[in-house]
Parts: C-alpha cells; structure tokens; sequence
C-alpha cells in the first residue's frame, strides 16, 4: 500500500484586487512546492471578513 503525505498551505491575501505581487507569490509557492515532489490536488478560498473583502487561500499538497 502506498502512503501519501498531506499537507495544507495557507496563503493570508489582503483585499479584493488581485495584484501581480501576489500572482507571483502564488506562482512561487506552487513552482517550490512541485519541485519538492509535492501535486497540489485542491485549492478553496474562504471571504474571512467581507468588510474590507479579506480572504484566504488554501492550497490542499499530496505527496507520495
């Protein structure tokens, strides 16, 4: 049986403009972690305060 490891990433965005700094940022994280051997196998976003329009998101890793 083949045991695969789980791992969750948390990426705190700020507002509702979706900037290029963290297009990078975001490209980043997944061009690291694909490197490392990890496939990330789902993505969500949770609004944590729609006020200001905060949200987060999570990037779900799975490696074998």
């Amino acid at each position: 049986m083949v045991l695969a490891k789980n791992d969750l990433e948390i990426y705190y965005a700020i507002g509702n403009a979706n900037t290029q700094r963290q297009e990078n940022e975001i490209a980043a994280i997944i061009k690291k972690r694909n490197s490392a051997g990890w496939k990330l196998i789902s993505t969500s976003t949770a609004i944590v305060d729609t006020k200001n329009q905060f949200s987060n998101l999570y990037l779900f890793w799975e490696k074998i």
